[in-house]
């Protein structure tokens, strides 16, 4: 579980965007902006993720929506799809996850209380920055979620992907 005392809201207005906790609802608009934008959000969840594949097919991305609900009510993970300001065009997705690793020390668990990527679509990034996008995130996660400053890595953004590795082993 990665928050067993909080409840994180489902809905949130925030600087430029709105965010909602992605469910099987958004199924229709997050399969076209996933279609839309793959070639450029496969590098999201780390260089050789293969998300999503070429042949993703509308029930597969449906059955992830379904999985990222359950994860949200089940405070394991909680994943929210990102619309504009006025809350009509869907422009991504963010999730906020545990530390995952096979290693069995992992010394990024023990610095960090989670990870967070997001992706924007094409129209998404015609009206937003991802910078601005980042910055916005980290000042709500510092702003309204339990954890100390900093403790939200960023893989891939904040930390490079060399780096983020490099994390992995070091001492603190």
């Amino acid at each position: 579980m990665l928050l067993s005392n909080f409840t994180p809201e489902e809905r949130v207005a925030l600087a430029g965007f709105r965010l909602e906790k992605l469910a099987p609802q958004h199924a229709e608009a997050d399969f076209a902006a996933v279609r839309s934008s793959a070639d450029r959000i496969r590098h999201v969840f780390g260089p050789d993720n293969g998300w999503p594949s070429a042949t993703l097919s509308f029930e597969e991305n449906l059955a992830d929506l379904q999985r990222h609900a359950a994860e949200f009510e089940e405070r394991r993970a909680f994943n929210y799809a990102l619309f504009s300001a006025e809350g009509q065009d869907y422009l991504g997705c963010l999730y906020l996850k545990p530390i995952k690793s096979r290693l069995e020390h992992d010394a990024r668990r023990e610095r960090f209380r989670a990870q967070l990527f997001f992706w924007l679509s094409e129209a998404g990034l015609k009206v937003l920055s991802e910078d601005d996008v980042l910055s916005t995130l980290q000042a709500w996660l510092a702003r309204d979620w339990p954890w100390p400053a900093g403790a939200v890595a960023c893989p891939g953004r904040v930390q490079s992907w060399p780096e983020w590795a490099a994390l992995a082993d070091a001492k603190r």
